[in-house]
């Protein structure tokens, strides 16, 4: 008895370890994202850089985290997370020394594409590290805690950028994600050894077509943000992809060991899951991209003080990320998924139809109230999706889930940016029952 007692605390323990790792590691991740968008215009300056080639700073970081997310999973089916995951904390780390000290545009570059491909290990590996640790009855719970990372780190960003890049200089800002270097040794004493899968190989044809589809897509959505739709890189880009994934689609049938396990294709309640993480990431970033441009535009509020002003949404999701987290636990996940999708809807049909001129309090209660319907949402998808992939495919399947996720921010912000550009000399609002 004393044994069973002695082996339950410390696996217990073991797995808080893993959790406050993986936490960690997520945390200066999702951090860095949004600390270097607010640093740009400071960039900029240093190098004396024109828009175009500035953004670069920015959609090659996107590009290379958007291919690289799914690599790491399905490499993580066969060889196991815990290697890839401290060789991409590694990568991260030194790479945003490397950021820090970058003299020149082209070095800045390309640190900024090796911090993606370590990043991208760390958020396609981390929640399926966290799921092999813990039972399923208990695993909404721990998921809820890295729901409540995600969006903590998202929500400070900019606070935490606006303050570095003031007080100090960008530099500055990329120092501090290399201390995420800190956590390596701790990583490699406490997360649990990586499983050997040997059995079918893994189709690099099929990996690269994805990454030239989801590569362009990204390319194209950024791209055409920036500029003119149809512009020979937006269109060009655009082709690339569809070319690539009709013949990924091609080589999914023909090839015995296919690069995405046909089982996932097969999991009905899998990609119900992906869509729904896909769609629900697209409307709530397209919130955040254009709260921050009302907030600057119209209520004259600096870096800074917009992020107090969108700090109530990370508190909302900090908060009750553990608590979705353990009500899927409970109840299961399809409650608190449906209850969040619709409290994000309500908020933002209401920040539509307030309109520009309000309060700034209610710019922030309304952030916040989107906030409670991400943290609802966010933790029982990553669950149900654990759980419906099963141990065999648990890394691909949460990699892709991710790889949706991160998708669905950039058309969010594609898709919002084309209605913003479409009808900025519009008389009427579009919504009917906008008030001013």
């Amino acid at each position: 008895m004393t044994a069973r007692l002695t082996h339950l605390v410390h696996g217990r323990s073991q797995q808080q370890l893993t959790l406050l790792v993986v936490c960690s590691a997520l945390f200066f991740n999702v951090l860095n994202g949004t600390m270097v968008n607010i640093a740009l215009p400071a960039i900029g300056r240093d190098f004396g850089l024109e828009p175009a080639r500035l953004g670069w700073i920015a959609t090659g970081y996107l590009l290379v985290f958007g291919v690289a997310v799914p690599f790491y999973g399905r490499l993580a089916d066969r060889f196991g997370a815990r290697r890839l995951f401290v060789i991409g904390l590694c990568v991260y780390s030194v790479s945003s020394l490397g950021c820090a000290i970058a003299p020149s545009y082209p070095l800045l570059l390309a640190g900024r594409i090796a911090q993606a491909s370590g990043a991208a290990s760390i958020a396609g590996l981390g929640m399926a590290i966290i799921s092999g640790v813990y039972p399923p009855e208990r695993r909404g719970s721990a998921l809820g805690y890295v729901s409540a990372t995600v969006g903590s780190g998202a929500a400070v960003g900019p606070i935490v950028g606006g303050t570095i890049t003031g007080l100090l200089n960008w530099h500055a800002m990329f120092l501090l994600s290399a201390l995420s270097g800190l956590i390596v040794p701790v990583a490699m004493r406490v997360l649990p050894p990586s499983e050997r899968r040997p059995g079918e190989g893994i189709d690099l044809l099929g990996g690269v077509l994805l990454g030239l589809g989801v590569g362009g897509a990204l390319l194209a959505a950024t791209e055409g943000v920036r500029g003119d739709a149809t512009a020979p890189v937006v269109l060009g880009a655009a082709a690339v992809s569809l070319v690539a994934f009709v013949l990924l689609v091609l080589r999914q049938r023909l090839t015995t060991s296919p690069f995405v396990p046909r089982a996932l294709l097969h999991n009905g309640r899998f990609i119900a899951l992906v869509v729904v993480s896909f769609c629900a990431m697209t409307a709530n970033v397209a919130t955040f991209i254009s709260l921050p441009l009302l907030l600057n535009r119209d209520y004259n509020l600096s870096e800074v003080q917009i992020g107090f002003v969108l700090l109530p949404n990370a508190l909302a999701v900090a908060t009750l990320g553990p608590v979705a987290g353990r009500l899927v636990d409970r109840i299961g996940g399809r409650l608190p998924l449906r209850v969040g999708l619709v409290v994000i809807l309500v908020a933002q049909l209401t920040f539509s139809s307030v309109g520009v001129g309000n309060a700034v309090w209610l710019v922030s209660l309304l952030s916040a109230i989107q906030g409670v319907g991400f943290a609802l949402m966010n933790s029982p998808i990553a669950t149900m999706v654990s759980l419906a992939v099963g141990r065999d495919h648990q890394s691909s399947g949460l990699s892709i889930n991710s790889m949706a996720f991160f998708l669905g921010g950039g058309f969010g912000t594609a898709m919002l940016t084309a209605i913003l550009t479409l009808r900025v000399r519009a008389a009427d609002a579009l919504n009917p029952v906008y008030t001013r």
